[in-house]
């Protein structure tokens, strides 16, 4: 069986494709469905053992190759380029990793294993990296692939969405007392702070695949961006959400590439935009306002309905073009004048073409970028001088140099306390999850809680593995993105993956990392620099027209 004409010909059944595949279905696809019986109880280290587990099945998958094509007189399994600036990076960071676990003056076996609650110890970074490498020299990307994820990511949604409303299919609320139910654990990710680092990748993994790609299966990513709003917004962890709003902000170059972007979009925003009216309704957060106002319900009604008629004005009118049937066929005269507005004021000539990179395309995106960014700055402002708590008040205290050790749910007096101890190992840390050893005593108990991580995953590198492990790893992240973004315009896959890895990359400044999700973010980074990712979707490869226009990407074919 081979794949399609995408692939020149590449037997799907090669021990390097079957490998990635197999580890892309399980880090994106069953890694977040698997629960334990036991429920949420020590359900991180529960889905360490499943991750361990499966990477070591890999490995030995990987070895059985390496005999079979020893053997055999194969060709070569491990592939034989040269490492790129961004494996360079990564072999240094697992480098300072494994000596600051050998090194550490604390508990060796804490460095190389982790915490028993959380095991995010050296072994952990070596599986991370791992498949980092799999993805990135082995993956081929496949349609099926991504429907699957599509699938799990309904699912985790709905069974969160459900088990808030009080519906716990699985019975994982059933080992612990009632009055933790709906405040730390939620669907099968377990804490909200890694529910909402889950929901953030996957809106924007799901919602950018739906606006990039015209494969029947697109509406079950659309489900599935959708739902994770749902998931995002009843989780109330503000990481992910600013992990999302600010990646669609620093996306709005690429959703004005072009009329089809932008109207997907905006079908994809009145999904969102519906989610909210529901939830408000079912949740009776929203009250509707008598005596003739017009109620927040029916604002987020009425966008819903806008956002929805845009969407679907701009996709058609994009299609229209495509087929060379001019802008003004047979979509009245109303519609007219908003393509006009459009194409004379948003939209370069040609602009439904997936391939645009010209000037002008860049300079509105970065303008409108820059819009977004002033009315969020005034939006903060203003709706920060109504309140007095949440996080709203304190971006906007924040911004105004008043920086309080409570904001952030404490994080704030984390951070400041967690720099005290910087200087007492600044070259390769205290070791891999150690944090909980080295975080002064007398800051330890100040707000009633015990803290075992920085909640701020570059903090915590900088901490643990010191300043050339945050070095390598920084170098790592920038030269990701040196390499992904220029190509994000041209390869409709890059797209929706560097989405949601800046999206991981921003809500991590907040967060912690477990092998619950901190996985995917080394998946994502194998995507964006996989040569054969990269090289695959590009209209130089002799793609067929068609290809070019809708973004195929290979699938089995039964020749």
């Amino acid at each position: 069986m081979k794949l399609s004409f995408l692939n020149k010909g590449i037997d799907i059944h090669t021990a390097q494709g079957w490998v990635a595949r197999i580890v892309i279905i399980l880090v994106l696809c069953l890694q977040p469905l698997y629960f334990h019986p036991r429920g949420y109880m020590l359900l991180a280290h529960h889905k360490y053992v499943f991750f361990a587990v499966y990477m070591c099945i890999v490995f030995s998958l990987i070895v059985l190759a390496w005999f079979y094509q020893r053997i055999n007189r194969k060709p070569r399994l491990l592939s034989q380029d040269k490492p790129t600036v961004v494996e360079w990076a990564v072999l240094g960071f697992l480098l300072v990793t494994l000596l600051s676990a050998s090194l550490t003056a604390y508990s060796r076996t804490v460095a190389f294993w982790g915490l028993h609650y959380r095991r995010d110890g050296a072994f952990t970074q070596v599986m991370y990296i791992s498949v980092f490498f799999i993805i990135s020299r082995w993956y081929i990307p496949r349609e099926s692939d991504l429907v699957f994820y599509g699938v799990s990511a309904v699912i985790v949604a709905l069974l969160g969405v459900l088990q808030f409303y009080g519906v716990d299919i699985l019975r994982l609320w059933a080992r612990l007392s009632p009055e933790l139910n709906r405040i730390h654990f939620l669907t099968t990710i377990g804490n909200l702070n890694f529910v909402s680092t889950y929901a953030c990748v996957t809106i924007l993994l799901c919602g950018f695949l739906y606006v990039r790609f015209d494969t029947k299966w697109r509406y079950i990513w659309l489900a599935g961006s959708a739902l994770n709003i749902w998931l995002l917004i009843i989780s109330n962890s503000y990481s992910g959400m600013v992990g999302t709003i600010v990646t669609l902000i620093l996306a709005v170059p690429f959703i004005t590439q072009n009329k089809k972007n932008l109207g997907r979009f905006l079908i994809l925003a009145s999904s969102w935009a519906a989610v909210f009216f529901s939830h408000s309704l079912l949740n009776n957060t929203l009250v509707l306002h008598v005596g003739g106002k017009t109620g927040i319900l029916i604002l987020f009604a009425m966008l819903t309905c806008i956002l929805l008629a845009a969407g679907f004005i701009l996709t058609i009118l994009s299609r229209k073009s495509e087929q060379g049937a001019g802008d003004r066929v047979g979509v009245g005269r109303i519609t007219c004048l908003i393509l006009r507005f459009f194409n004379r004021n948003a939209l370069p000539k040609h602009a439904d073409s997936h391939n645009v990179d010209d000037g002008t395309h860049w300079k509105r995106g970065v303008i409108l970028m820059a819009v977004c960014v002033l009315i969020s700055l005034v939006g903060v402002e203003i709706l920060g001088r109504s309140e007095s708590t949440g996080p709203v008040y304190q971006a906007r205290e924040i911004l105004r140099g008043n920086i309080q050790d409570d904001f952030g749910t404490n994080r704030i007096h984390i951070w400041r306390n967690a720099l005290r101890v910087f200087p007492q190992r600044p070259l390769i840390g205290s070791g891999p999850d150690t944090f909980l050893y080295v975080f002064p005593e007398d800051a330890q108990r100040v707000f009633g809680e015990l803290y075992d991580k920085a909640h701020n995953e570059y903090l915590q590198i900088l901490i643990c593995q010191g300043i050339l492990g945050l070095l390598c790893y920084l170098v790592f992240l920038g030269a990701v993105f040196i390499k992904a973004v220029p190509r994000a315009f041209k390869n409709p896959l890059i797209m929706p993956v560097l989405a949601a890895f800046t999206g991981y990359c921003v809500q991590a400044f907040f967060n912690i990392s477990l092998p619950i999700v901190g996985q995917q973010v080394w998946f994502f980074a194998g995507i964006l620099t996989s040569k054969k990712a990269l090289d695959i979707l590009k209209p130089a490869a002799g793609l067929s027209g068609k290809a070019k226009e809708d973004g195929t990407i290979p699938h089995e074919s039964t020749q």
